[in-house]
């Protein structure tokens, strides 16, 4: 009797529900986002460095 009485009371829970969700997804985005920052500070910018140019420039020609 006492067995059933336990699984009459027994609770399912749903999960996290939205806002846990969301939570969740926040964190993953702020933690990705610190990897992302900290990858750029240790291997820094990855663009072509930039090159001087020369253009010949007549100043008495006007």
């Amino acid at each position: 009797m006492r067995a059933q009485a336990m699984a009459a009371m027994r609770h399912y829970d749903d999960g996290p529900g939205f806002f846990g969700y969301l939570f969740r997804l926040i964190m993953v985005l702020i933690l990705l986002g610190g990897i992302g920052f900290l990858a750029f500070a240790y291997v820094g910018d990855l663009s072509q460095p930039a090159t001087p140019r020369r253009i010949p420039l007549d100043l008495n020609e006007g």
